[in-house]
C-alpha cells in the first residue's frame, strides 16, 4: 500500500472504560461506556462523516463495547450512521410542550437546590428505570452538560432526602426535559406529574418558549402522563440506534 493510500489513524484521548475523545484531523467523536451494567458503549459524532464513524466503532469494539449505541437521532440525521452499519434499535417519541403563561402548579414542593449530590440522584435513577436505561456517573453528566446550561429539581420525603428528580436543559427559547426519575417506593402519588409541571413553569421564568423531551414508544404511562399535561408528539419521531 503506498503512503497515499494509508489510511489516517484515529486518534484516541482517554482510557476506557472512562469517557474518550476520538479525533482525525478535523473530525471528532466522544464516546463513553454505555453505563456501569451494561458494558456497552455510546458515541457521540461532533464532527465527520460514516467513514470517520465506523472507524471510531471499530476501536470501541476493540477496547470491548460489543455493541455501540448513537445518541437519539432524527430522521434527517440517520444516513451518516446507516453508512457506517448502524441500525434502528428502540424508537423513541419525541414530544413537545408549548408553554404559557398559565402553567399548573405542582402538588407536591419542588425545588431547585444549589447542589444535589450525584449519589443521591444515582440511587433514585438505578431503583426507577431497568439495567439498559439506567444513568450511571458519565451518563448523568453527559445529561447535565447537553445544553448551554441545566438545572436539577428535586422532591423530598419526609427525611429531606431526595425522592424523585428531573434534569432541565435550557437552549435558545426551547427547554429540554433530559430525565425523569421517581423512586419506586414513591410512585403512585403523582411526583412525576409535578416534576414535570415544576419543569415548565421554570422554562417559562427563563423565557422558553416551548419544552421537549422524548420516550419510548412503548412506554405507555409516562406518554399518557405527558398528553394529559399538554405534550404533543411530534411527526418526525427520534430512534436510538445500535451497531454490533
Amino acid at each position: 500500500m503506498s503512503v497515499a493510500e494509508s489510511p489516517i489513524p484515529v486518534l484516541q484521548r482517554g482510557s476506557w472504560p472512562g469517557p474518550i475523545r476520538f479525533r482525525r484531523g478535523w473530525a471528532r467523536a466522544d464516546a463513553r461506556r454505555w453505563n456501569d451494567v451494561v458494558h456497552d458503549g455510546a458515541i457521540r459524532l461532533v464532527r465527520g462523516g460514516s467513514a470517520f464513524l465506523s472507524a471510531c466503532s471499530d476501536r470501541l469494539n476493540d477496547l470491548g463495547a460489543r455493541h455501540v449505541f448513537s445518541p437519539p437521532l432524527p430522521a434527517s440525521s440517520r444516513r451518516p450512521w446507516e453508512e457506517a452499519g448502524f441500525a434502528e434499535f428502540v424508537p423513541l417519541s419525541l414530544m413537545r410542550l408549548e408553554i404559557s403563561d398559565c402553567q399548573p402548579a405542582p402538588d407536591h414542593l419542588v425545588t431547585a437546590p444549589p447542589a444535589t449530590t450525584v449519589e443521591d440522584l444515582l440511587a433514585i435513577d438505578h431503583a426507577a428505570f431497568d439495567d439498559f436505561w439506567r444513568f450511571d456517573r458519565h451518563g448523568m453528566a453527559e445529561a447535565v452538560a447537553a445544553t448551554g446550561r441545566a438545572q436539577t429539581l428535586v422532591i423530598r420525603g419526609p427525611e429531606g432526602r431526595p425522592v424523585a428528580f428531573a434534569i432541565l436543559g435550557f437552549g435558545h427559547a426551547i427547554a429540554y426535559l433530559q430525565r425523569l426519575a421517581v423512586h419506586p417506593e414513591w410512585q403512585g402519588q403523582q411526583m412525576g406529574r409535578s416534576l414535570a409541571r415544576g419543569a415548565a413553569r421554570m422554562a417559562l421564568k427563563a423565557g422558553s418558549k416551548a419544552m421537549l423531551l422524548n420516550t419510548q414508544t412503548d412506554n405507555d404511562a409516562a406518554i399518557a402522563l405527558y398528553e394529559s399535561e399538554g405534550f404533543v408528539a411530534l411527526p418526525e419521531p427520534l430512534a436510538l440506534f445500535r451497531r454490533g
